[in-house]
């Protein structure tokens, strides 16, 4: 049986033994290219969090894989919710200033946690005014909190 070349755990899916790494660490290794790739031009809507038959559903990619291979979740405070923090914060100032000092992780208790099962709207302007009251300035926000 082979290993991942990462991490070496052992490998069973064919898909991840052909490629020498598991789909975790091929998540977070393909996310940090695709990083490096792209310049960084800030999300400008609402966040919008659904649940569906297919399970929940947000209107942001999971660009950033730290905590959760499967997805995002909310509602509770645990790796999908702690994800679904860190990639929107990550929309809206970038990912280093999403994680800075576990900003994230705030949010998430802020925001994430509480959340209803079902889902809900987090308005662009409200996590304008939490950045800004930690003194963190959201790109292209300043006509929202004037």
């Amino acid at each position: 049986m082979a290993n991942c070349s990462i991490c070496n755990r052992k490998l069973s899916d064919p898909e991840s033994v052909k490629r020498g790494i598991g789909p975790v660490c091929y998540g977070k290794v393909k996310a940090e290219l695709e990083e490096q790739q792209e310049q960084f031009i800030p999300f400008e809507g609402d966040i919008i969090c659904k649940r569906t038959n297919l399970g929940p559903t947000v209107n942001i990619p999971h660009r950033h894989i730290k905590h959760s291979p499967d997805g995002f979740e909310w509602g509770y405070g645990g790796s999908g919710p702690a994800d679904l923090a860190l990639n929107i914060l990550a929309a809206y100032i970038g990912k280093e200033a999403a994680e800075k000092d576990g900003l994230y992780q705030e949010f998430k208790w802020d925001f994430i946690a509480p959340m209803s099962f079902r889902g809900g709207t987090i308005k662009r302007e409200d996590v304008a005014v939490w950045l800004a009251a930690k003194g963190i300035e959201m790109p292209g926000a300043r006509e929202l909190i004037l």
